[in-house]
């Protein structure tokens, strides 16, 4: 499932439509910023730091019902922390990007509709 819609409709009955996709527009950026991020604590083998990082940004994704993204990101955080890290991890953040476009189309369509 791309998206909670239990949760959504929590969001949105709380703060508004247009609240949510303010959330939406600013948790978009921050996935965008962390890719980048994690990207580079790759590079430089920081793999605390790297699963810190996606941590952070998944409890975003999960706190505005997007349960795929989460789940990408939680993966990312739980391999880093494996040995298998160095193989895994540049596909998983490659991943990213598309998950996060596909997440963000999936949360207004359902504001939308």
């Amino acid at each position: 499932m791309m998206i909670d819609v239990d949760v959504i409709t929590e969001v949105r009955e709380t703060l508004g439509d247009d609240t949510f996709r303010a959330f939406v527009k600013r948790m978009l950026a921050e996935v965008e910023e962390t890719t980048a991020r994690l990207t580079q604590l790759l590079a430089e083998g920081d793999f605390e730091t790297l699963a810190r990082t996606a941590h952070r940004t998944s409890g975003s994704a999960a706190s505005i019902g997007a349960k795929a993204l989460h789940a990408a990101l939680k993966e990312i955080e739980n391999v880093a922390r494996t040995e298998d890290a160095v193989r895994r991890l540049p596909q998983l953040i490659a991943a990213i990007p598309g998950r996060a476009q596909e997440t963000g189309d999936a949360l207004i369509s359902a504001v939308a509709g």
